[in-house]
Order: C-alpha cells, then structure tokens, then sequence
C-alpha cells in the first residue's frame, strides 16, 4: 500500500484527518511561532521532535544499546553521549531482534528503577515491522495515544524496508510519518540502521564520509537531520569499547568523536583511550597479545599492577583502561600470571 492509499483509508474510515501536503508561512508567522511543548529533546538540536535521525553501526557494536542507553538518559535526565538532555521524554523503541527473554536480561543487567513511565519497548512482532498492514497500523496507534512518545525508534531500519531502492526508502518514511503524531505532538523518529561492510584497508575514523557507510539508499543519509555512526575501538573482538561519531547535524554543531566502553549494559567515557592506535589503519592497529604481557612480566619478579601496564602502554601504544583490564583477575589474560598482595608474577 503506497501512501496515497494509507491516506485515503485513513480518510474513509473517519480516524484521521488528512494532513496537507504542503504548507506556507509569512516571515512574521515564522518569528512568531511558539511551539506548544519544547521541541529540542537533546544536545544541539541533535533529536528535535518531528526531525528524523540515524543510529548506524555494523551488527553486533552496540546500536541497540545505545537507542536503550538514548532512552533511559530520556527519563533520568542524564547526559548522552555527552550531550545535555534538555527536559525528560519518553521513548517508544519498536524492535524486532531481541525476544523477551533477551529483553528481561539487558534489563536485569542495566538494573534501572523507575522507567516504566518513560520507556516502551516492543518484543519482535510475529509478521515484522509491517506499516504498510492496516492492523499494524490501528494497533501501533493504539499504543502511541496512550503512552504519547516524544520519540520514537526503529531498530532496525531493514526489518522496515525490505528494498533498498530510493522510492522504496522514500515511500516507507511517508508510511510512518501518516501514521505518527501530527503538529506539535510529532516525536523525533529515530532509526537504528547497519553499516555495510567495511573494505579492505577503508578507514572509519572520522569525516562526514562515514554517514555514507549506511547501507542502502541515500535517502537514509538525506532525509535525517542528524546521524551518528558507531564503530568498534578495537580490532580485538573482546574489547568492550566503541568510538561514535556525529557526520551529520544539520540544525547544529556536529559533536567530536568519542570513545565509550559498555558497562552494566550501557555505556561510560572512556577518557583515555588509545587514539594514536585506533587512528592507524586497520591492517596497522596493535591489539594486547599474551606475547606483550609476557615482555612485561617474565623475568620481572612481582611487580605492582600500575608497573605492568605503564609498561604495557609503552610497548603496546594502547590506551590506559586497555592496559589496566589486561591485568584484571579473571580477564583475557588472568592464565598468564598470578595476582598477590605484592602484585603480579609471570606463571
């Protein structure tokens, strides 16, 4: 069903007025303009109610942790990803890759209290993400009257539209709009997409170039006004960290690049990260190997753990939390040496 359709049912069956397609405004219209509630959610005009925006990232880097993250800074009012949020709101997260099992032991882990007023989150519908199914829609309707989103999330984009050409893009994000919120009680429409594979020697550490990583059509780099892009920290797969980027902000300043590290299901600065090795390219960038605590511990006696990872940040280059967690009883390395009063001792 295209969206001429959508509307002329909604039309027909009294639910739904039509909205015009178009709109004009005198200046003085414009400055005198005073929006009902406060449009800016958080950060520089970074989610702004009724403005699209993009959470992009490859499988399994976080993305989904942060829209929760995204959701819970909503309704504590804490910061995220270092940006103020300026008042709380609530969050609707459709999404259709973790069953509630999953859900309970994300919400276990992130040990949240006082949420249930200000986040709602779906577990994966039997048929998908259909908007373009009439029931879909009165059901989906149903749930944002009552708990009236000030956004709304998508996680992911591709359990939405199934085709990646541009008016098959183009079309589902005029399905979703007809069926959101109008006027000033339109939520942000966020959106949780994957980037596609990186090739061989590509580097993904900063520029507007990176908001092009997104899978599929433009549309999906055009239509939003604000896109962050997630990548890992670390060529090391148990590495926790994650650097984000902010390509995109079209009503704002772009946001630096930072680091993070996932804790408690959520996400923490990162302030020392290793930055001199994330820069290199992919193929150049070290990662700990039990051949470097070796160096470090062998033939050293029993040395402080502050001694061994100054002395595994000087060889390694990596930041100071890599080098400390690899020291950790019961992390990666913990077979390699034992752990006393007096410090660590090589095996």
């Amino acid at each position: 069903m295209n969206l001429d359709e959508l509307e002329t049912e909604l039309v027909e069956s009294g639910t739904e007025p039509r909205e015009p397609r178009i709109k004009v405004f005198t200046p003085s219209e414009l400055r005198a303009y005073n929006p009902a509630q406060e449009p800016v959610l958080v950060g520089d005009n970074h989610v702004t109610r009724g403005e699209v925006f993009v959470i992009g990232g490859e499988p399994g880097v976080g993305k989904s942790r942060l829209a929760v993250s995204l959701a819970i800074a909503g309704a504590t009012g804490s910061d995220w990803l270092g940006l103020k949020v300026r008042h709380q709101f609530r969050t609707l997260i459709l999404q259709t890759e973790n069953g509630r099992y999953r859900l309970k032991n994300d919400f276990d882990e992130i040990a949240r209290d006082g949420l249930d007023d200000w986040l709602r989150i779906s577990e994966p519908p039997p048929f998908g993400l259909t908007f373009n199914n009439l029931e879909f829609q009165d059901d989906l309707a149903t749930i944002i009257a009552d708990f009236k989103p000030h956004v709304a999330l998508l996680d992911p984009w591709n359990a939405v539209a199934k085709d990646d050409r541009q008016r098959d893009y183009a079309e589902t994000f005029d399905i979703i709009r007809a069926i959101l919120p109008k006027g000033d009680d339109k939520p942000a429409l966020g959106i949780v997409a994957h980037t596609r594979k990186p090739q061989t020697g590509e580097r993904r550490n900063g520029g507007t170039s990176l908001m092009h990583t997104l899978s599929g059509s433009y549309v999906l780099t055009s239509v939003p006004r604000c896109i962050w892009i997630v990548v890992r920290g670390s060529e090391d797969e148990t590495d926790n960290s994650v650097v984000v980027f902010n390509p995109k902000n079209s009503n704002g300043q772009n946001s630096p690049r930072s680091a993070w590290v996932r804790k408690n299901g959520l996400f923490e600065p990162l302030s020392d990260f290793g930055w001199q090795q994330f820069d290199k390219p992919p193929d150049e960038r070290r990662i700990i190997r039990p051949e470097d605590i070796k160096e470090v511990l062998e033939g050293k006696g029993t040395i402080s753990k502050t001694t061994a990872a100054e002395s595994l940040m000087a060889i390694t280059e990596m930041g100071k939390s890599a080098c400390y967690d690899a020291f950790k009883a019961g992390g990666k390395f913990c077979h390699l040496f034992t752990v006393s009063s007096g410090g660590l001792t090589w095996r």
